[in-house]
């Protein structure tokens, strides 16, 4: 998983190589800013993204208390309304597990998900 912070506090993450995730995800909780989460892509059944996926998810785990004090959600952005309805019931449990907000967002209504992610003051309690 790649992560571009070129556009901070949109932080937008791939499956490109390299990987780079882990130490800029570091990099952005030392740095104590909020900041978005941003994918164009979809979870996969490639066994590659699902080994990132995991490792992923250990570290979010590990760090949950500084992940959700600085990420203030993810948003996973598609391209028609349809698409955007359909995969909003598949990462709604993705909340619960990552502690913050995750919307599925078309490329038109972007700024808008991004501001109310970025206005929120509250995480998503993970039980």
């Amino acid at each position: 998983m790649h992560i571009s912070t070129q556009e901070f506090p949109r932080v937008w993450f791939s499956n490109i190589a390299p990987a780079n995730w882990q130490q800029e995800l570091e990099a952005l909780l030392a740095k104590g800013q909020r900041f978005v989460l941003l994918t164009r892509e979809l979870p996969g059944a490639d066994k590659e993204q699902a080994k990132a996926q995991e490792e992923f998810g250990q570290w979010v785990k590990e760090n949950h208390r500084n992940f959700r004090k600085t990420c203030a959600g993810c948003v996973v952005v598609v391209n028609n309304a349809l698409l955007a309805f359909s995969i909003g019931f598949f990462v709604a449990p993705l909340s619960k597990k990552l502690g913050i907000p995750v919307l599925v967002a078309q490329e038109d209504n972007l700024d808008e998900q991004v501001a109310t992610c970025m206005a929120a003051n509250t995480t998503i309690e993970n039980s």
